[in-house]
């Protein structure tokens, strides 16, 4: 009896057991339905803004062929902004060009030469990049801008004093004491680059000891001690180094791997003095009887590297870069001149993107990652004409460039900046005690602020496309850039524990 009464209670048991397992099994399944539900109406409604594109009535609309040109071009631009790639991860390579003498006025005007006014305008090659920002400037309300100083600024992130590079506002122009000091020393982009093992080139159409190119690997509490002749006894007895011998001899400077441009009237003494190869004699002139370049080479064969020193442009045709490590190209005085004929080859000037592409080859000879800065200088005399032919093969050079590299792990960057934002300061003298005036809006006249206001230097604006590429958005401080480069490279300041892949000897 007993056995009899024990079975429906077991059969109550499970069937209660059935019914909370099938009641847990729903509620899971709902949950996880529901899960589903909400995750595909959020993707859904992130895709639908691309695929909506084509569901909009307009869009099927017939329009005349004058419009649908237009709108066509504006469905493009939507498409790829709606599907941008926003690129979280560090970057492993960097490209920087900076050309100085170039407003947006001029970028305008250029624009406006090239365009057709039937059609969409050909963008330049950086107007396609995915995000553009603008630096603000430091000498808007002075009357002198010293290039060096801004150079300084912007690629090594701390604001010197005026005709002061490559260290903090402690030093005062021409103390060489307190310019000795590694405490107010700066570390530029190019240091940090090679403090973990990325290889390096500068390549440039002005003097490789020009202000830009400077800035990267020199210090110097006067920044027109650009050789030995202007470059004080005293100062000298002190500890001061010239730029060309800091380009040699300084650690930085002689572990750059690619160093290409003009200039060699600063690094060899008495130059010869030709007629497609003149002497500059308002820009440092050597005389200390040294040749630098010879220097170099004899470096490199007693550190056993791989180099070449090349000195026209069929020494950088016949080069190959996959087979060397260091090079040097010195081809001009001064500037490198422009192109003008197809006569007499060998005595022209390589063009920018040939240097630019040989830089690559040997940058990219190894996988340890590189940075390279190519800087475009345009006279402050240029004609629009002139300006719009160096745009012109300026958007030719990056269009190369970024053909040759991914966007997924190299960072470009194109900044601009205007020719009164880099003007000369008192070269006449290198002991000239110059101070900047600072304009004071408050107490000017309406016809001096507005005379003031038509010579300031415009902010410079800089493209940007690659890895973090986004974080160049808006307005920012001329020093924003090179933290944005070394937070993408994960170096200075942002160094991480895995980035070091090998220091320079």
């Amino acid at each position: 009896m007993e056995q009899t009464k024990a079975v429906p209670k077991i059969k109550a048991l499970r069937l209660n057991t059935v019914r909370i397992f099938t009641l847990a099994s729903t509620i899971l399944l709902s949950m996880v339905i529901t899960v589903m539900c909400i995750g595909f109406l959020m993707r859904y409604e992130v895709d639908s803004e691309v695929s909506s594109i084509e569901d909009i009535s307009y869009w099927r609309d017939g329009l005349p062929p004058e419009q649908q040109l237009w709108f066509d071009e504006a469905i493009k631009e939507l498409k790829a902004g709606l599907n941008k790639n926003w690129r979280l991860q560090p970057a492993r390579n960097a490209i920087v060009f900076v050309t100085s003498g170039i407003d947006t006025e001029t970028m305008a005007a250029a624009s406006a030469l090239l365009a057709n006014g039937t059609k969409p305008q050909p963008a330049l090659s950086w107007e396609r990049f995915p995000h553009i920002g603008r630096l603000k400037n430091s000498c808007s309300n002075t009357d002198l801008c010293d290039p060096f100083t801004v150079a300084s600024a912007i690629l090594n992130g701390v604001r010197p004093r005026f005709r002061v590079g490559g260290l903090d506002s402690s030093v005062s122009f021409r103390d060489c004491v307190a310019a000795l000091n590694e405490s107010h020393h700066v570390k530029s982009l190019l240091e940090q680059a090679q403090e973990i093992g990325l290889r390096t080139g500068l390549v440039t159409t002005r003097r490789v000891t020009s202000a830009g190119m400077a800035a990267l690997y020199a210090r110097t509490p006067n920044t027109a001690w650009e050789c030995d002749t202007a470059l004080p006894l005293a100062a000298a007895a002190a500890g001061c180094t010239d730029t060309a011998r800091q380009l040699i001899e300084s650690r930085t400077g002689r572990n750059v791997n690619v160093i290409m441009g003009g200039g060699r009237q600063t690094l060899v003494s008495n130059v010869p003095n030709s007629a497609h190869d003149p002497v500059d004699e308002s820009v440092c002139n050597s005389q200390d009887k040294r040749n630098l370049i010879s220097d170099w080479q004899l470096l490199n064969v007693k550190l056993r590297r791989k180099f070449a020193v090349l000195q026209n442009q069929d020494d950088l045709q016949e080069l190959n870069g996959t087979n060397v490590d260091h090079i040097i190209g010195i081809f001009a005085n001064n500037y490198l001149p422009q192109r003008k004929s197809q006569s007499d080859q060998r005595r022209q000037p390589p063009k920018l993107a040939d240097m630019t592409m040989k830089a690559l080859e040997v940058l990219k000879r190894q996988s340890n990652g590189y940075l390279l800065i190519v800087e475009n200088g345009v006279k402050s005399t240029a004609s629009v004409a002139e300006q719009t032919d160096m745009l012109s093969h300026l958007s030719d050079v990056v269009q190369q460039t970024v053909a040759k590299i991914s966007e997924d792990d190299t960072l470009a960057l194109v900044l601009f900046t205007n020719g009164n934002y880099v003007r000369d300061a008192v070269e006449s003298s290198a002991e000239t005690d110059a101070e900047t005036n600072v304009f004071d809006f408050t107490e000017g006249s309406a016809p001096a602020i507005e005379e003031w206001l038509s010579n300031m230097a415009t902010e410079a604006l800089i493209y940007a496309r690659g890895p973090r590429s986004y974080l160049l958005h808006g307005v920012h401080e001329e020093t924003y850039m090179s933290y944005v480069l070394s937070y993408a490279l994960q170096m200075g300041h942002f160094k991480s524990d895995t980035a070091a892949k090998g220091k320079p000897k």
